[in-house]
């Protein structure tokens, strides 16, 4: 594992895992979740890397900058600069998928542009149900100043459509955390402004379970990446 920063906060760096086993030009970019709180960082997505290294994919993982210190668009702006440090970096990739989950379902989604592909597994898409719902024990409240509405609906991808890049979304109908409805709702504007998304909805996906490689969805994740690696 290599290190790189892409600000001078300490928070603001990436590490890339490139293994024996790349047999894939293919990286995937892995962005955690959280619900914006700094107590939450990259590790979540450490089972994760290990499984789609053993895919053949070279990974990055980024840390940014979050928490009420950071307001946002902070953390957009981190996973923007990272990727551009990445692309400039010796690496030189040749595509960049990025896998966020939850929070960082939201920030691939809203940088979309910046990548060849995205996955997005139970993304927040809609900050302002997330607001309403008081999901994520008041998440969007501790983080977010909820007087400016015009900040929580730029931080919410569904009302930054149309998402053009190639995107695939993995939710649960029991996840808690985050309302498979959100999801529903994001593929189906973003239909109606001419871009199609994928969108697998399980019934049984905890969650946490999204970051998790036994989890039952992991098979058609790893379907669906290799077929738009390939392609």
């Amino acid at each position: 594992m290599e290190q790189f920063f892409y600000g001078d906060n300490v928070a603001q760096h990436y590490d890339v895992y490139l293994s024996d086993t790349m047999t894939n030009p293919t990286w995937i970019v892995l962005v955690h979740g959280g619900y914006w709180r700094e107590k939450f960082d990259k590790h979540m997505m450490d089972p994760m890397i290990d499984a789609l290294s053993e895919e053949g994919y070279g990974i990055i993982n980024i840390e940014y900058r979050r928490g009420p210190e950071h307001p946002w668009p902070t953390p957009s702006e981190d996973i923007h600069a990272a990727l551009k440090h990445f692309k400039s970096s010796k690496f030189a990739p040749d595509k960049c998928i990025g896998l966020g989950h939850s929070v960082g379902g939201q920030l691939v989604l809203l940088n979309h542009k910046d990548f060849d592909a995205v996955v997005a597994l139970a993304p927040v898409t809609d900050v302002l149900y997330t607001l309403h719902h008081q999901l994520g024990q008041n998440a969007a409240t501790e983080y977010f100043d909820t007087r400016d509405t015009n900040i929580l609906k730029t931080a919410s991808p569904i009302t930054q459509l149309p998402i053009e890049t190639e995107t695939l979304i993995i939710h649960g109908y029991n996840d808690t955390s985050v309302h498979i409805d959100t999801s529903l709702s994001l593929v189906h504007e973003n239909y109606h402004k001419g871009e199609y998304i994928t969108f697998y909805a399980l019934p049984f996906l905890d969650h946490l379970e999204c970051i998790n490689p036994r989890g039952t969805h992991f098979p058609l994740l790893c379907a669906w990446l290799k077929q738009f690696s390939l392609s």
